[in-house]
C-alpha cells in the first residue's frame, strides 16, 4: 500500500483512466454536498485572488485505487475502490468551468481544462472509452459521457423529459449528474460575472457584471483553486491488499472528528509531553467546551454550516491574531497559531488554553442572549445574520474599558449594519472590514476611540459608515421592503422605532410574536386609492400615454415600499386589511394599539405627501436609534 497526498492537478493530469467498478453505487451527491464543495472551491479562489496563493491547501478526503490494467499501446487504468463521488464531482465541475471559459471567449483556458477531462489516446488504441479520465458506474456512464462531450443545448435536446418547455431543469426529477452541472454552471456564472459566492446574495446583479479582465481573473482563480489548492490523500493498493476490508474500515459509522477534536488531541498530547497535568488542564480549563448540546450543534445562522465549536475557534484565532482565519482549514490555522514557524507561542499549555478559552463566555452570550448589552447585540446580529464581527466583539468584551463604553460600541456596531443595509451598501466585504477592525483593536486596544477612528478613516464604498444625511435620504427614498431581502430585518427596524415612539401612557411590553409588515397604502393600490388629482390609475399592463398620469403613477410606485409607508400589525389584521381603501383601513390600524401607527391614523388622507412626512418623522427618530459615529 502506498499513501501520498496529491493536488487534484496531479491526479487528473496523469494519462490514466479511472474505472468505477460495476458494484459501486450511482452518483449520489445532492444539492447540500455540491454547495459545500462549491464553498470550498470558491473560498480557495477568493484567497488566490486576494493574496496570490492560499496559506493552506484544502484536503478533500481519500481516493483509494486498486491496480487496473497496464499494457503497451493502451491507456493505463486504475480501479476506484473509494472516492468515486468526489472524483466524479471534480469532473462535473471542470466540465461546467470549461463551458464558462468557452462562453466568455477564453479558448486557451477551455483547452487546458479539456486536458483534465480527457486522455490523449495512444497511437493505435482501439478502446474509445479510454479517452475519458473517468469511467463511472454503468448506470451513470452514458449521461456522464454526454455531459463531458456535448454542450447544454444538446443535453436539453437529448433529455427533453428533464426540462420544462422554457428550458429550465426540472430539478426534482433530473439525474444528479445533470443537476450538478446545472448548479455549477449557475454558481460559476454568478461568481465570474458579479463576484457573488453565496446563492442568497443578489445585490450586485442589479449593478451589472464586472469588466472582462476581472471575469477572466475569477475564472482563472477557480481553475487554480480546484487543480492546485484542493488535495486528495491517494491510497494505492498493492496486488495483495484486500480492497474491501480497507474500504469498510475507512467508511465505518464512527462520528467524524471536528476541527476542535483535533485541536484538543494536539494540545493534550503536547501537555503530556511537557509534563503538565493533563487532568488538571482538562478540569480547570478545557471543560468549558464539554457542553456538547451547545458546542457541537450547528451555528444556526453562520456560514458555512458547521458546529459552533469550529466557528468559535475560527473567531477566537482572528481575535488573537488580527488576521482572518479560514474555517475550512481551522485546525491547520490553529497549529500555525500555537507554533508559528515551529516555535511555541506560549511557554506552557496552560497559557495556551487561557488564550483559547478567553472568549468562550462571550461567544456563548452572543449565541444564547441573556438580557445583557452583549446579549442584546447577539440578538441583533442573529436577525441580521452578521457573525463575522464576532472577533472584534470578543476583543471589546475582554477589554479593560467600562461597561458604558462597551455598550456604546455595541450600539455603533448595530447602527453600522442597519445604516449600510438601509442605504443599499453591500455587506460583501464585512469579513475584510471586521478583520481590519480586529487588527486595529489588537494594535491600539479595543475602545470607542479606536472604533471611531477606524471608520472615520475608511471612506471606500465597501467600508464607509453612512452619515446622518445619507441615512436620512435613504429612509425617505429607498424601497427597503423590496431591497432589504429578509423581512425579519425590516420588522426589526420598525420595532425599534416602535419602542422609540412609545410614551409612558402606552403599553411597554416586548415584541409580540407573529407581527407582520403592512403597507399602509397597499402594493395593489390602483383599485381603491386614487392619485393626488383624484383620478384612478388604469390596471397594471395598460399602456399610459399621458405624461402627467404616467409620472404620477411612477412617483407613487417609488414610495410604496419605502419606510414611510410601512408599519407593523398582527398577521390576522394584515390579512384582513388587504387592499381596502383608506376609510376602511384607518379604524382597523387604530385598533392595532401600536405607537408606530398612532401618527398614521391621525391623517385624513394617506397619499404621497403623508408618506413623505411620516418618512421624515421616522428618520428623525432613526438617527437617534442608529447613531452616527459621533452621536453616541
Amino acid at each position: 500500500m502506498d499513501v501520498k497526498d496529491h493536488p487534484v492537478i496531479t491526479v487528473l493530469g496523469e494519462s490514466r483512466c479511472y474505472i468505477v467498478p460495476i458494484y459501486q453505487r450511482q452518483y449520489a451527491w445532492g444539492d447540500n454536498l455540491l454547495k459545500q464543495f462549491w464553498d470550498d472551491v470558491a473560498a480557495k479562489a477568493g484567497e488566490a485572488l486576494q493574496t496570490g496563493k492560499p496559506k493552506f491547501q484544502h484536503y478533500m478526503g481519500a481516493l483509494i485505487l486498486a491496480p487496473g490494467t497496464t499494457a503497451v499501446g493502451k491507456t493505463p487504468t486504475m480501479q476506484v475502490v473509494d472516492g468515486q463521488q468526489r472524483l466524479t464531482t471534480f469532473q462535473l465541475f471542470i466540465a461546467a468551468l470549461r463551458v464558462a471559459a468557452e462562453g466568455a471567449g477564453f479558448a486557451d483556458m477551455a483547452a487546458t481544462l479539456q486536458g483534465y477531462l480527457f486522455n490523449v489516446p495512444k497511437v493505435g488504441e482501439k478502446d474509445k472509452d479510454a479517452r475519458f479520465k473517468l469511467s463511472p458506474t454503468p448506470a451513470d456512464r452514458e449521461l456522464f459521457r454526454f455531459l463531458m462531450t456535448e454542450n447544454w443545448d444538446s443535453v436539453k435536446a437529448k433529455y427533453p423529459q428533464h426540462f420544462y418547455k422554457k428550458g429550465t431543469l426540472i430539478w426534482g426529477q433530473a439525474p444528479k449528474p445533470m443537476r450538478a452541472v446545472a448548479l455549477f454552471r449557475e454558481l460559476i456564472d454568478r461568481y465570474v460575472r458579479y463576484g457573488i459566492v453565496d446563492t442568497d446574495e443578489d445585490e450586485q446583479e442589479r449593478q451589472g457584471p464586472d469588466d472582462v479582465d476581472t471575469q477572466q481573473q475569477r475564472l482563472q482563480a477557480l481553475q487554480e483553486a480546484l487543480l492546485l489548492y484542493l488535495k486528495l490523500v491517494v491510497i494505492q493498493l498493492g496486488e495483495d491488499d484486500d480492497a474491501q476490508v480497507i474500504f469498510e474500515t475507512l467508511n465505518s459509522k464512527a462520528e467524524p472528528l471536528l476541527a476542535m477534536d483535533l485541536v484538543r488531541n494536539n494540545i493534550f498530547h503536547r501537555a503530556e509531553a511537557q509534563g503538565e497535568s493533563v487532568q488538571d488542564l482538562f478540569d480547570e480549563k478545557w471543560s468549558v467546551f464539554e457542553d456538547e448540546a451547545f458546542w457541537k450543534a450547528d451555528a444556526p445562522r453562520a456560514k458555512p454550516r458547521r458546529p459552533r465549536i469550529d466557528h468559535f475557534l475560527s473567531h477566537a484565532l482572528t481575535a488573537q491574531t488580527g488576521r482572518e482565519t479560514s474555517l475550512r482549514e481551522v485546525y491547520a490555522e490553529y497549529r500555525d497559531f500555537a507554533r508559528p514557524r515551529g516555535t511555541p507561542r506560549f511557554s506552557t499549555v496552560a497559557d495556551e488554553l487561557d488564550a483559547l478559552t478567553l472568549y468562550a463566555p462571550t461567544y456563548r452570550t452572543l449565541e444564547r442572549p441573556d438580557g445583557s448589552a452583549l446579549g442584546w447585540l447577539g440578538e441583533k446580529l442573529a436577525t441580521w445574520e452578521v457573525a463575522v464581527i464576532y472577533p472584534a466583539i470578543f476583543m471589546v468584551a475582554a477589554a479593560a474599558i467600562d461597561d458604558d463604553e462597551k455598550s456604546a460600541i455595541y450600539r455603533l456596531i448595530y447602527s453600522y449594519i442597519v445604516r449600510r443595509a438601509v442605504c443599499g451598501l453591500t455587506p460583501k466585504n464585512y469579513n475584510k472590514n471586521f478583520e481590519r477592525l480586529s487588527a486595529i483593536f489588537l494594535e491600539k486596544g479595543a475602545s470607542l476611540q479606536s472604533f471611531r477612528q477606524f471608520f472615520e478613516d475608511a471612506t471606500a464604498y465597501t467600508v464607509r459608515f453612512p452619515d446622518d444625511a445619507e441615512f436620512t435620504a435613504a429612509l425617505g427614498t429607498i424601497p427597503i421592503y423590496r431591497n432589504m431581502g429578509r423581512k425579519e430585518r425590516i420588522a426589526d427596524i420598525l420595532w425599534e422605532i416602535e419602542l422609540a415612539t412609545r410614551t409612558k401612557f402606552q403599553a411597554q411590553g416586548g415584541r409580540p410574536p407573529g407581527l407582520s409588515i403592512e403597507h399602509v397604502m397597499p402594493q395593489g393600490w390602483r383599485t381603491h386609492w386614487p392619485l393626488p388629482n383624484d383620478e384612478f390609475a388604469p390596471s397594471i399592463g395598460t399602456v399610459v400615454t399621458e405624461p402627467s398620469l404616467a409620472n404620477a403613477i411612477t412617483a407613487r410606485d417609488a414610495l410604496i415600499d419605502t419606510l414611510g409607508n410601512l408599519t407593523l400589525v398582527t398577521q390576522p389584521l394584515n390579512s384582513h386589511l388587504s387592499n381596502g381603501p383608506w376609510k376602511e383601513k384607518r379604524p382597523d390600524l387604530e385598533d392595532a394599539l401600536l405607537a408606530l401607527s398612532s401618527a398614521i391614523v391621525k391623517v385624513e388622507k394617506w397619499d404621497e405627501a403623508a408618506i413623505r412626512e411620516r418618512a421624515q418623522s421616522l428618520a428623525d427618530k432613526s438617527v437617534v436609534i442608529w447613531p452616527s459615529l459621533n452621536r453616541t
